[in-house]
């Protein structure tokens, strides 16, 4: 128990360090090329393809492509990613055959190819949060 109170507060500590940009840093930032809706989603299921047990059962929930970004832990040498962002749901069957429930997922593309992925992760808790997918 202690050692996750450990981890929770270091975990705080980082997200409390992260930053959401200005107006003005938003307005003067460098997204890129648009990326097209369908290109976008095909290239998400691609990437998710290789991940889920079975991604031909995979449904796929997509809001429309828009200016975004990634927030940056400055703590951890990250910075922050500007391009488009791409936010779905996708719910699949596991290993027993049995949807798992949707799950939200980001794709941040830039110049026409995803730059960074992340999905949510769930606590034994109960919580839950959005992850960097490798």
């Amino acid at each position: 128990m202690r050692a996750f109170a450990m981890v929770l507060g270091m975990v705080l500590v980082v997200a409390a360090c992260a930053s959401s940009p200005t107006a003005e840093q938003q307005a003067a930032a460098d997204y890129g090329p648009p990326v097209g809706q369908e290109a976008a989603e095909a290239a998400a299921k691609e990437y998710l393809g290789g991940r889920l047990k079975d991604p031909y059962s995979a449904v796929y929930q997509c809001a429309p492509i828009s200016k975004g970004f990634i927030q940056a832990a400055p703590l951890v040498g990250q910075k922050m990613q500007f391009g488009w962002l791409l936010d779905c749901t996708v719910n699949s069957k596991n290993s027993f055959g049995a949807y798992t429930g949707a799950k939200p997922y980001q794709f941040l593309f830039r110049d026409g190819r995803i730059i960074h992925v992340s999905g949510q992760e769930c606590l034994a808790g109960g919580g839950c949060y959005m992850a960097p997918m490798r």
